[in-house]
């Protein structure tokens, strides 16, 4: 990431928490960047310089129509500093110190079965119990699990998954050599 990234997205963090508008321009600086990694046509369209600085204004006004005016200002700026090529690793560190200030931590949990909203609910509060923070959780079914649970948090990967305990064992009774 370059300074200027870092910079930038700084920038636009501290207005946002200093204005108290972080989750307003969160949401719709997320959706932006959502649309341009969906879309690669838009996303060329937005960062190489298919359109004129005008008629760039002019998508960004019009697609933001209502938008949080600190943030619209903040694409103008980049707009006019030739610097639209790099408002998604811009959108990705504004995430990240967004989430360090809002204590937030994103975790996500595999399980062999759809896991109900109250065993979500637990996983979210041992998570943000043991780790002090908010816990986003995101949920995903592997049935090739078996049965248990992965979790991955942060740069964590803790898995108490039966297929796990499996592979443990299988190495296990390798090692034994009968006499």
């Amino acid at each position: 990431m370059s300074l200027a990234v870092r910079r930038y997205s700084e920038a636009l963090l501290d207005i946002a928490f200093e204005e108290k508008c972080e989750d307003e321009i969160y949401e719709q600086f997320g959706v932006l960047y959502q649309q341009m990694k969906a879309d690669k046509n838009f996303e060329r369209l937005m960062t190489e310089k298919i359109l004129s600085s005008e008629e760039l204004k002019a998508t960004v006004s019009k697609i933001l129509d209502g938008g949080n005016t600190f943030l619209i200002s903040f694409l103008m700026t980049l707009i006019d500093r030739n610097r639209m090529d790099e408002v998604m690793e811009m959108f990705l560190d504004f995430e990240r110190g967004y989430k360090e200030k809002k204590n937030i931590l994103e975790a996500e949990a595999v399980t062999a079965i759809e896991m109900t909203e109250e065993q979500i609910e637990l996983v979210k509060k041992e998570l943000g119990e043991k780790y002090g923070k908010t816990i986003v959780l995101r949920t995903s079914v592997d049935p090739s699990i078996i049965g248990g649970m992965v979790l991955y948090v942060g740069n964590e990967m803790l898995d108490a998954s039966i297929k796990a305990k499996f592979e443990g064992l299988k190495k296990q009774l390798k090692t034994i050599q009968i006499s």
